[in-house]
């Protein structure tokens, strides 16, 4: 189940929104990054001139490490230069994607290229592989990049030091450590930047939920100027406090709750009436225990996308409740809209085609519904209506499944 969120979130990198603020980020980092090893290599020139000077070791390569610091710092000088330009036209419309990232890839291979050679040249003084290691895990945990992009630098500069230490380090004690914490850092270092990578991502789909919802709601609110204030100010303590169902997505209890008490509050307190459609999966034990948590998991994510695809307005909700058990509500919506909603669900279930020979329903996936609606006299009614639709539900199981059950006023 990991293994499928993973690569469900990661497709997003086909988003160019995304790749454009993944870009900006990457870049903006890089730019700290390269002033900061400038810095660094300003002062392991002096050191270099230093020992030099003093000829504290002459196994020390003066030649070659004075080189490679200035070449490095060359390199982030022509990076920062690239940079400076990309930021300056970054909200324009000659921002190239592909080549910043191109870049940034590039920058990262350089890197740790560098500090692939440089632990090379260390092993005939120190023995110790730690530039290539602090370059390796900076750039895993520095930069943002998809599975594609990260495997250039690793394939590029991880060889140069795996082929490179046997010519290099002449104990072989000693290179069998090396490989062995290689072996281990790489995996940890790549580990880690997926771990980054997927969380931006899952923070990027989130923030792209939330901008969806926020555009339904403007096209509702227009009707009334005092709720569009009301409910305006709603939606973004809804972005603050909604959580959603880590299994399929949709809203849970707590994002319900939230729901009810700034929907109630935007609405006012008169003439006001609540809906509230239970939906339950019909013997999904049986289809759990005999086709497997994996496919029940399938079936709960399927049933779920269903069941929000109806909400059609910031007055109606869909939620997990639990287990196989949804709730759809909504305020100010006759008896008669609710019922079609109720019929269209069911109807979108069964449509699924979802083949279940465990059930004593169907020979296909199906659905037990319970509907209410009622006046609401204040907040406390909420509660007394899920009841009540929860007990129609059952009822409907107990009427032989596949059903909806509607409670009818009297």
């Amino acid at each position: 189940m990991f293994i499928k969120k993973y690569f469900d979130i990661t497709n997003n990198s086909d988003n160019l929104e995304m790749r454009k603020d993944m870009s900006l980020i990457n870049l903006s980092r890089a730019r700290s990054l390269a002033y900061v090893t400038i810095i660094l290599e300003s002062i392991l020139i002096i050191s270099d001139v230093t020992a030099n000077f003093l000829q504290i070791d002459a196994r020390f390569k003066f030649d070659f490490y004075l080189f490679a610091y200035l070449i490095f710092i060359l390199i982030n000088i022509i990076f920062i230069l690239f940079a400076e330009k990309l930021k300056q036209i970054s909200t324009s419309d000659k921002f190239n994607i592909k080549t910043s990232e191109n870049i940034i890839i590039v920058y990262m291979t350089l890197i740790m290229s560098w500090g692939s050679v440089m632990s090379l040249a260390d092993q005939r003084l120190y023995g110790h592989l730690m530039v290539f290691m602090v370059n390796t895990i900076t750039c895993s945990v520095i930069f943002i990049t998809d599975n594609k992009k990260i495997a250039i630098p690793y394939l590029i500069a991880h060889p140069v030091i795996i082929i490179g230490l046997p010519f290099f380090q002449k104990s072989s004690d000693v290179l069998i450590g090396h490989y062995v914490n290689l072996s281990i850092f790489i995996v940890i270092s790549f580990v880690s930047s997926r771990i980054i990578y997927l969380n931006y991502c899952r923070e990027y789909r989130n923030k792209e939920l939330l901008k969806k919802s926020h555009s339904m709601l403007e096209d509702i609110v227009k009707e009334n100027k005092e709720i569009n204030h009301k409910l305006e100010i709603a939606n973004n303590q809804l972005k603050k406090l909604a959580l959603v169902d880590e299994l399929t997505g949709i809203a849970n209890r707590r994002s319900f709750r939230n729901f009810i008490d700034l929907a109630y509050e935007a609405l006012g307190k008169d003439n006001m009436n609540f809906s509230a459609i239970m939906i339950d999966i019909d013997f999904f034990k049986e289809y759990n225990d005999n086709y497997g948590h994996v496919e029940g998991d399938k079936v709960l994510i399927a049933v779920a996308n269903e069941i929000s695809s109806v909400v059609s307005n910031p007055l109606e909700f869909a939620a997990r409740w639990g287990g196989e058990e949804f709730l759809y509500a909504a305020f100010n919506k006759s008896s008669k809209y609710v019922q079609n909603v109720a019929e269209e669900i069911k109807s979108k279930i069964n449509n699924l085609k979802i083949p279940h020979k465990y059930s004593g329903a169907d020979n296909f996936l199906s659905i037990s519904v319970g509907v209410y609606t009622t006046d609401i006299h204040n907040i406390s009614d909420v509660a007394r209506i899920i009841e009540i639709a929860d007990k129609m539900m059952y009822r409907a199981k107990e009427s032989g499944r596949n059903r909806i059950i509607k409670k009818e006023e009297v």
